[in-house]
């Protein structure tokens, strides 16, 4: 019976010792002191954004209505917090993009590219501009990519907007 009182209070004590992670998302649980918010989208799919416990990023899962895995993110940021980088990886975690961010002098995102993982081919650029007051505006999002329908769907529909934009300013 004392080594179980002791035990529990070691237990209690490593807990309370740890940094907790203010969750942002009702579908967080105490046991998930790692995930930082937990969004679900309109199709039933869902991302988990976890912060990674050992290195300065974060890692976005995303799973299909059925709970499958569809897509793995891993963002690394810089001493500053802002992203350096991330990796996409599929369902099967095989590295399918790599990502980098740029920023201006001001330290705002200005620019992210998207690169295939294996031969590093460019095949997106977003790019993002601010107004007179500093606000982003609507980024202007670049695809290089022959194939659109090997990006995720929502880029897709992004990229085809910013099409439908483009070749109505050119029409006037």
């Amino acid at each position: 019976m004392k080594k179980q009182l002791l035990i529990a209070m070691a237990a209690i004590a490593a807990v309370s010792a740890m940094p907790v992670a203010i969750a942002q998302s009702p579908d967080v649980s105490h046991e998930d002191r790692d995930v930082v918010r937990v969004m679900r989208h309109p199709d039933g799919s869902r991302s988990v954004y976890k912060r990674q416990a050992g290195w300065k990023g974060m890692r976005c899962a995303t799973y299909t209505a059925n709970g499958q895995l569809a897509a793995i993110n891993d963002y690394t940021e810089s001493k500053h917090g802002q992203l350096i980088g991330c990796t996409i990886y599929n369902s099967a975690r095989q590295p399918i993009y790599k990502v980098s961010y740029g920023y201006d002098r001001q330290a705002r995102l200005v620019e992210e590219r998207m690169f295939t993982a294996n031969d590093r081919k460019l095949v997106q650029r977003v790019i993002y501009r601010y107004n007179a007051d500093g606000e982003r505006t609507k980024p202007l999002i670049v695809s290089l990519n022959n194939g659109a329908n090997e990006l995720a769907p929502t880029i897709n529909a992004d990229v085809e907007s910013a099409h439908r934009t483009l070749s109505r300013g050119n029409r006037r």
